[in-house]
């Protein structure tokens, strides 16, 4: 007796938290449980966000959400307590592009590995020496995914039951490949569930849990009504999209043929789980796919979803007499505020070594622009680890600008390295003077460097080393504008150092942060003297900081100088100014605004730019830019010309995964030309 009663006392304290969310919480008068079953769909999930508005605003007590796939991410932030407007505001901000990548948070990165993402468009990561894949099955990782969601739903991270320690009921549908069944998931971790919900098969990494392996539950069961009934649901709101097809549709893309082809059963099985439904919602998606992640489409979607749903108001109305509400419904609190992307960022700071042992990460990068028409860039970087950490890195550069480079670090302690490196570049290059091209020259460099000491930080480094450089020029073709003299082969050893801080949160479009560079160099041709006397040094230094004038405006003032001083300088020692980025065309080149292609100047230079970046609307951006700068081969004489001024107007649409897309227009008060430039991809 004493064994029934205990057995009895803890069914009572296990089931009484599900028991009381079904009571009026006015008069304790018990009502019906009231499921809401959301389909799967991509960025065609959104017409969810507009369904669950009127849904709260008919004051319909929503006790359980079950997902699939987009429909489990907007059914677990609904189940944690956000409102319909707090997710809207989630799909309104968030970066998708970025979700769906595997790019980690800049503020986790040293700054090789910062410049690395910034270059490389798709990297892939492979175990050698008989070790297991790291990333088997798909693409993606889904790295933010998880890190994103598992900020917006940190405080139910644990291991939890989804059907007792939610503020609302939360189920959601995955496949499991092992099986080839559907999987309903009510228990564990909430965010390596809605992982697993939503991991397209083949793009996205499957989530191991258990003796499972589970992708999309999309291949299985798109529209789980028939899981909300299973779980007890009494009435059950159903929210679809109309997939109706079109029937001229022609099936011209492969995507179309797939996603119809792999999608005849799930579509049949989706219609059949219609009965399980006391009212159905079917949203028009006609004009937008699953990949319709644009702001406008967004907006759109969930406009869409609000105006279906609000058109079958009188239905719900009719429901919440069923279910037995007769008070105002309020929804739950929320369990936090809701932040962008950027802000979630900032929350996670900390170096995190992301080298694992005997990995080889290949990446590669492609850009285009009307210069160097089209470049590819392949690297390979492999990690040995052992005791001291070694690092053997291969690139390989296709182009007008063709590059070879060879590099073996090893690192003592963590993340400060000593090593070698070696690269060689083939370069055709157009210089111009006073913005008429006075020269096409080819040369072969080459540059070797042994690195002494480096320290390699989250968002500072520095390096104190010893190089070798070598020009051969084997080829030019001269016009009466030139004004150089270059002699066919040129070489010095050089001792070095240089520091770096970047703190900025994105490198093509800047919203914060500050970026500062300093470089000091001793130029020999005996590692002793130049030309039987005392070599030449140069110093180079370069600053400059982004700050908001409101969310979409914001400035970034630069001030950089290069200098050079001693005798007998050779012309390759001279600055080189122009062009789009720092050392593009020449290792000491640096970018002036106004001024596109590059021109030798004088051996002291400075300038000051002021960029105003305006976000228009979504990822398109506009960018103002005008510089001022002064030239001259005596330090005390630098400012005795007149100023030379430069302008640039450019549009640029950022692409995410492969960079800046745009055109710009510059003149300067130097060239008297108007210059022209296209560029598509990430700069390298």
């Amino acid at each position: 007796m004493k064994n029934a009663v205990i057995s009895f006392l803890a069914a009572l304290l296990i089931f009484s938290p599900l028991q009381a969310q079904y009571y009026d919480s006015d008069n304790a008068q018990p009502r019906k449980k009231v499921a809401v079953v959301l389909s799967g769909g991509g960025a065609l999930g959104a017409i969810h966000v507009g369904a669950l508005k009127v849904i709260e605003e008919a004051g319909i007590p929503v006790d359980m959400v079950v997902g699939t796939s987009m429909g489990s991410i907007v059914g677990a932030l609904y189940s944690v307590g956000y409102t319909s407007d707090d997710i809207a505001k989630m799909f309104r901000t968030m970066d998708w592009v970025e979700l769906f990548l595997d790019r980690n948070a800049q503020n986790r990165l040293t700054l090789s590995e910062r410049d690395d993402q910034n270059t490389y468009i798709y990297e892939r990561d492979f175990y050698v020496g008989g070790s297991q894949d790291p990333r088997p099955g798909g693409v993606i990782r889904g790295t933010n995914v998880e890190r994103v969601f598992g900020y917006y739903l940190q405080d139910y991270a644990d291991s939890i039951n989804f059907l007792r320690d939610l503020p609302r009921q939360f189920a959601c549908v995955a496949t499991d490949l092992v099986e080839d069944d559907q999987v309903v998931l009510t228990s564990g971790s909430l965010v390596k569930s809605i992982r697993s919900s939503m991991s397209i098969p083949g793009v996205f990494t499957p989530v191991r849990m258990g003796d499972k392996v589970l992708v999309d539950g999309g291949a299985k069961n798109n529209f789980a009504a028939d899981v909300a009934r299973q779980l007890g649901a009494d009435i059950v709101i159903g929210v679809k999209f109309d997939g109706v097809i079109n029937p001229n549709k022609q099936f011209r893309s492969l995507m179309d043929v797939m996603e119809r082809s792999a999608g005849s059963d799930v579509t049949r099985r989706s219609k059949e789980n219609e009965k399980y439904c006391d009212l159905l919602i079917k949203v028009p998606v006609t004009g937008y796919s699953s990949g319709s992640f644009s702001r406008k489409a967004l907006d759109t979607l969930m406009e869409r979803g609000e105006s279906a749903t609000r058109a079958k108001l009188d239905s719900l109305m009719i429901l919440k007499e069923e279910v037995g509400v007769d008070y105002e419904h309020k929804n739950i609190k929320q369990p936090r505020e809701i932040t962008s992307l950027i802000d979630i960022v900032d929350e996670d700071r900390g170096l995190l070594d992301l080298r694992k042992n005997n990995t080889v990460v290949a990446s590669i990068g492609a850009r285009y622009d009307n210069e160097d028409i089209i470049a590819f860039q392949l690297n390979g970087h492999y990690y040995m680890g052992g005791k001291v950490n070694k690092d053997l890195d291969l690139t390989l550069r296709l182009g007008l600008r063709s590059m070879l480079r060879l590099g073996f670090d090893m690192e003592p302690w963590k993340f400060r390295k000593m090593g070698l490196g070696y690269e060689i570049w083939y370069k055709y290059n157009d210089v111009f003077t006073r913005g008429h091209r006075s020269a096409n020259m080819s040369v072969i460099y080459q540059k070797a460097n042994v690195k002494l000491f480096s320290l390699d930080a989250m968002n500072f480094d520095c390096e104190l080393g010893l190089g070798w450089e070598h020009y051969h020029f084997f080829k030019g073709l001269w016009n009466e504008h030139n004004e150089l003299k270059i002699n066919d082969n040129e070489h010095y050893f050089n001792y070095h150092l240089r520091l770096r801080y970047n703190n900025e949160d994105n490198r093509y479009f800047t919203h914060r942060g500050m970026r500062a560079e300093a470089q000091a160099a001793y130029y020999t041709d005996n590692l002793a003297k130049w030309k039987g006397h005392s070599g030449f040094t140069s110093l180079m230094a370069m600053w400059q900081m982004t700050f908001a004038l409101s969310h979409s405006t914001h400035i970034r003032p630069r001030l950089q100088t290069r200098m050079v001083f001693g005798d007998d300088l050779p012309l390759t020692a001279y600055n080189v100014i122009g062009g789009p980025t720092y050392g593009k065309y020449f290792p000491q080149q640096l970018p002036l605004e106004g001024f596109g292609h590059s021109e030798f100047f004088d051996s002291k230079f400075v300038s000051a730019s002021l960029r105003v970046q305006q976000r228009i609307i979504g990822r398109h951006y506009a960018m103002l830019d005008a510089s001022v700068a002064e030239h001259n081969d005596k330090l005390g004489d630098i400012f005795s010309r007149t100023p030379i001024w430069g302008v640039q107007l450019g549009y640029y649409y950022n692409t995410g995964i492969a960079g800046p897309l745009g055109c710009s227009f510059g003149w300067s008060s130097h060239t008297h030309r108007l210059h022209f430039y296209v560029t598509l991809g990430l700069d390298f």
